[in-house]
């Protein structure tokens, strides 16, 4: 039997950054994986879609030049050599994982491994490993319809859909949230004509009602259908796929893609139920400091409660590490952004309007248009505004932003936060000019009655 000080199952961003960390504070450490390093964010999530995002952005881009005096028309897309671009980075990333596993003595064993006792892993029924403390880092697999079975040829899951070799004439997209809409933003821009179905009464219901009425006005512009209140209630092949709709509305298309959710998986590690670990809704129950029920055995990321995100999962793992060595830290989501990179993105930190409203009957909303920066107008991105919400001593209770680089812009915000600046000293930060994030200074500016470049 072979004897580590901490053991992972999972090797995603939350099993590789607890590995990486603790080997650095000189734990022995093994990571158990049976598929791909790297998880479903490297190998089949947020790297191969924002490849392809970021190679249709620059079609967006080109599509809107002659606004700058440069013709550009005559541009062709070489999809395959998309794709292909999308897979070297995939692989670079990956091998560049197992190299930092190496560089630090950590142990990468393939397989599946099952935990048979507090301390004690098996790997493919073979003989098994101890640890001194387990980290369950198991992560998530796509949900799905229980009347709508992905063949992942023509009705495609988000795993499947990273694989297709040709830009699908038209597109519909069952589910209208963070995936969805990024896939379908993706393929509008590529060309396919793109329809989105979602049963709740609006797009990325996990963001404020504004900013979900503003999503869908703008994908609209662009020339994508949206059905909301709706729901896919079959799908039938016979030549292009049939798709019927609630209220007895029907569609064609030449793919599906499935985009209902994520869901934990928590059967992969063995039967954590009889080994006295809890489950509730699907997911493992943690305590304060991560740990389940056993207070050797850790669970982060996708398989515990909170937001399925990357960078949650490195959260939690360095949490999770921390207090195996003794530091003891609580976990705390409120200050974990979102980032959604539609076109345009959506960001945000902390609580929505409608929480803040419901929450704090004193919280103070102010917004700041992209239209006012100098920047965003250069740009030729005008589209957006970031809004600040606060309660009535100036504290940050959240930040929502909507247009140009979102995604970035969110990281001041979410710094802010998690530090505790006030909003009037948030406002006298200096900002370069001309930048984006000027645009945050001045909704701070608005927030304490002293707008500069706003009326």
């Amino acid at each position: 039997m072979i004897d580590y000080d901490l053991a992972i199952i999972g090797s995603g961003p939350g099993g590789y950054v607890a590995a990486i960390y603790a080997a650095r504070h000189k734990l022995k450490t093994c990571v158990i994986e049976k598929d791909l390093v790297g998880g479903t964010c490297l190998n089949r999530g947020c790297i191969p879609t924002k490849s392809l995002l970021n190679s249709a952005s620059i079609i967006a881009t080109l599509k809107e030049a002659s606004v700058h005096g440069i013709e550009a028309g005559n541009y062709t897309i070489d999809f395959a050599r998309m794709v292909s671009r999308k897979d070297e980075i995939v692989l670079r990333l990956r091998a560049g994982i197992e190299t930092l596993f190496r560089a630090n003595k950590i142990d990468l064993i393939r397989g599946t491994g099952t935990i048979v006792g507090p301390n004690t892993i098996k790997i493919n029924g073979a003989d098994p490993i101890f640890a001194k403390d387990i980290i369950i880092a198991s992560g998530s697999k796509v949900a799905g319809l229980p009347n709508i079975e992905p063949d992942e040829i023509d009705i495609l899951s988000s795993d499947a859909i990273l694989k297709i070799n040709s830009i699908p004439e038209s597109l519909v997209v069952i589910g209208g949230g963070v995936v969805g809409c990024e896939f379908a933003s993706l393929y509008n821009i590529l060309g396919s004509k793109v329809t989105i179905i979602e049963f709740t009464d609006r797009l990325v219901p996990t963001q404020s009602r504004e900013v979900s009425k503003k999503l869908e006005m703008s994908l609209k512009k662009r020339g994508i259908d949206v059905f909301t209140s709706s729901s896919a209630e079959s799908v039938v092949k016979s030549g292009k796929l049939k798709i019927a709709i609630s209220g007895g509305r029907s569609m064609e298309a030449e793919k599906v893609l499935v985009s209902v959710g994520r869901r934990a998986n928590t059967d992969s590690p063995g039967d954590l139920k009889a080994l006295g670990i809890g489950i509730e809704k699907g997911r493992i129950t943690i305590d304060e400091y991560l740990r389940t029920n056993l207070k050797n055995i850790y669970a982060i990321g996708d398989c515990i409660d909170g937001p399925l995100l990357a960078h949650k999962a490195s959260y939690d793992a360095i949490i999770a590490v921390d207090n195996i060595l003794g530091k003891m830290r609580k976990y705390d989501y409120s200050n974990v952004p979102s980032c959604i990179w539609t076109e345009p993105e959506i960001a945000s930190v902390g609580m929505c309007e409608e929480e803040a409203r419901a929450k704090y009957p004193d919280a103070k909303v102010v917004k700041f248009p992209y239209l006012g920066s100098g920047k965003a107008y250069l740009m030729g991105k005008v589209e957006g505004f970031a809004k600040i919400i606060g309660d009535s001593k100036g504290n940050i209770l959240g930040v929502e932003i909507f247009g140009e680089g979102a995604c970035d812009l969110i990281a001041e915000a979410t710094l802010a936060k998690t530090a505790g600046v006030g909003i009037e000293e948030w406002s006298r930060v200096v900002h370069g000019h001309p930048t984006l994030s000027e645009i945050l200074q001045e909704a701070a500016h608005a927030f304490c009655g002293t707008p500069i470049h706003g009326l």
